[in-house]
């Protein structure tokens, strides 16, 4: 009777070694903070010029609606030298998680120049690489 339990024992051992380990990351829930401080060093980073933070945000694939163009990585980071020294602020933030999936909206009230307001969207994935910026929409606001 030894003999099957102790092979039993083994396999489960084997099996349980063999199998890939999830990253903790990936497995730890998405905070609504963890949401909105992307967002928020998204703008900075379009404010301040600053490439190397964009990038990190983004996901490999990102693209955003805006303007009536489809924006992707390489298209926003060249737009970036016109939107320099502009600031942004997000108001009323709304998190939805699910996953490794977050939906962020907002409306996005423009400080710096402050004639200028967005209703947004942001669709954020938490891979191995964090938390990205996979999808955007925005929807200028036409101020009367």
């Amino acid at each position: 009777m030894k003999k099957p339990t102790s092979l039993l024992l083994f396999t489960f051992i084997l099996l349980a070694a063999c199998m890939p380990k999830d990253n903790q990351t990936l497995n730890e829930s998405i905070a609504d903070d963890q949401v909105t401080s992307i967002a928020s060093d998204f703008f900075i980073a379009l404010g301040t010029g600053d490439t190397t933070l964009m990038k990190s945000l983004l996901t490999e694939g990102f693209e955003m609606f805006e303007h009536d163009l489809i924006w992707n990585t390489d298209s926003l980071l060249s737009l970036m030298p016109n939107t320099l020294g502009r600031k942004w602020s997000i108001v009323d933030p709304v998190v939805q998680t699910e996953g490794s999936l977050a939906h962020l909206y907002y409306f996005n009230q423009g400080i710096t120049p402050s004639d200028r307001s967005w209703y947004e969207s942001m669709l954020m994935e938490k891979s191995d690489d964090g938390l990205k910026i996979k999808f955007m929409h925005s929807t200028k606001l036409y101020l009367k």
